[in-house]
């Protein structure tokens, strides 16, 4: 098995813990995160099965248990679901800045009306001149927005917006690609 990529993992759990800090602030308790096989083995640059992923876990949880405690991971239906203990989301909380990209990003899906899509890209411009928007118009998002030299962030941004309703998924390029959305790229 060539190199296993932990730090990915890690990042990308941190990631998702600091999106969930922005959303509803932060509170001192476990996050649980499901990762499906697939995705775990793009973030890990492996191609493993069910139980050869279990035991790269268990080291996985070893080698990080310093910073984000005692991780638990369980499986259901396919996935893999990793709980990070309070200790975990309080060492991130207090060791991991949070991006006011983002920050400002997620504060225009909070609002009463749906951002507009002139909107979502004042604020990606504010931060790099590198972004790229794509009106894809399918049956899941009408916008793909992302920074192309991946400044402040690698992200893949999937927005859909409608007259009463906005929604987004972030996606790692990777995620985005194994969707097969590759096609919508320039």
């Amino acid at each position: 098995m060539s190199e296993v990529n932990y730090t990915a993992l890690k990042n990308n759990m941190i990631y998702v813990i600091k999106e969930n800090e922005i959303k509803v602030g932060y509170t001192p308790n476990s996050v649980g995160l499901n990762y499906p096989l697939d995705s775990l083995n793009r973030h890990l640059g492996t191609d493993c099965n069910e139980k050869e992923m279990s035991v790269l876990l268990k080291q996985f949880c070893r080698l990080v248990k310093d910073e984000l405690g005692d991780i638990k991971v369980e499986m259901f239906d396919g996935k893999f679901y990793l709980t990070v203990p309070e200790k975990g989301v309080t060492y991130i909380h207090e060791n991991t800045e949070i991006s006011e990209f983002l920050k400002e990003f997620i504060d225009l899906f909070r609002g009463i009306d749906p951002p507009m899509i002139n909107d979502i890209l004042s604020v990606f411009q504010k931060y790099s001149e590198c972004v790229e928007c794509i009106n894809v118009d399918n049956d899941e998002f009408n916008y793909i927005v992302y920074f192309s030299d991946g400044k402040p962030d690698e992200f893949i941004y999937c927005i859909d917006l409608d007259e009463d309703h906005a929604s987004y998924h972030r996606l790692t390029p990777e995620d985005f690609s194994a969707l097969g959305f590759d096609e919508y790229l320039r």
